[in-house]
C-alpha cells in the first residue's frame, strides 16, 4: 500500500544495499524508482554516462500490491542473482542481487527485515543516496552534471547530452580556460582517432544545448587551427 503523494508506506519501505559496502545504500520509498544514465529527480537513480552498457532508462523497481517488483527497459538487459532478464518484470525478494552496466551492483532487502523501522521516514532518507532532484552551484556559468544534465545560470536546461557530448564537455570542463588541443580532445571523447569534422560537428551539437545563442557561442569556442576551450563562466567572466 501507498501514501497520496506516490510513497510507499513505511512497513514497505525497501532498500539496496551496495556488495561491498555497509555504507553505500539506496531506499526505495517510490513506488517507481527509475535507474537509468539520462534520469534524474527524486524517484531516480542516476548512473554515470560513461557505462556504455546503461540505457537512458534502464530499469525500474516498482511497488505493485504488497511486493516488489523489477522492470528491465534495456537493451543490454539486467541481471537478477547472475541471470539475465529483458524487458519484462520479475518480483524481488530479500537478498536478491541486482547488477546493471558494469557499475551499479546491489542487494534489495526490506527495511523492516533489518530492525530499521524505528526511525522516521525523514531519519531514513538522511542515509539515502537516492537522488534527490538535482541542484546547481549559486552563480552564473555552466554546470554539468553526474546523470549528464546541463544548468546555466542556475536553471536546469531541458536537453540531456548523449554519451559523446558528455564526455566531450567533461573534459574540457576539466581544464576551465585551457586551449585543449584537436588530438587530445578527440581521444577523450572517442578514444580512437577522428578527424577534426567529427570532433567540430560534436561541437555544434553541444552548442545548441548550452547556449543560448549558438551561431554566437559564450561558453564553448573553437580556436581555429588550434583546439577548442571550455569558460564555464563565459567569455564575460574571462578576465
Amino acid at each position: 500500500m501507498s501514501d497520496e503523494q506516490g510513497l510507499v508506506s513505511p512497513v514497505h519501505t525497501a532498500f539496496l544495499q551496495g556488495m561491498g559496502s555497509t555504507k553505500n545504500r539506496i531506499l526505495l520509498i517510490h513506488e517507481v524508482t527509475r535507474v537509468g544514465r539520462g534520469v534524474s529527480g527524486e524517484a531516480a537513480i542516476s548512473i554515470t554516462p560513461d557505462d556504455a552498457l546503461v540505457s537512458r532508462d534502464h530499469a525500474h523497481f516498482i511497488f505493485e500490491g504488497d511486493h516488489w517488483l523489477l522492470e528491465d527497459c534495456s537493451r543490454n538487459g539486467t541481471l537478477l542473482n547472475g541471470q539475465a532478464i529483458h524487458r519484462r518484470r520479475v518480483s524481488l525478494h530479500p537478498g536478491d542481487r541486482i547488477q546493471i552496466g558494469s557499475s551499479f551492483d546491489y542487494a534489495f532487502g526490506h527495511v523492516g527485515d533489518t530492525q530499521e523501522m524505528g526511525f522516521t521516514r525523514s531519519e531514513l532518507a538522511s542515509f539515502s543516496i537516492t537522488n534527490a532532484p538535482e541542484v546547481s552551484p549559486s552563480g552564473p556559468g555552466i554546470w554539468i552534471s553526474p546523470s549528464a544534465s546541463v544548468w546555466r545560470d542556475g536553471v536546469c536546461l531541458t536537453a540531456n547530452l548523449s554519451r559523446t557530448e558528455y564526455r566531450l564537455l567533461k573534459y574540457l570542463a576539466s581544464r576551465p580556460g585551457d586551449v585543449c588541443d584537436y588530438d587530445s580532445t578527440i581521444h577523450a571523447v572517442w578514444g580512437v582517432q577522428r578527424d577534426k569534422d567529427s570532433l567540430h560537428e560534436l561541437i555544434y551539437r553541444v552548442r545548441r544545448k548550452i547556449e543560448p545563442d549558438p551561431s554566437s557561442p559564450h561558453y564553448l569556442i573553437i580556436r581555429a587551427g588550434i583546439g577548442v576551450v571550455f569558460f564555464p563562466q563565459g567569455l564575460d567572466g574571462v578576465s
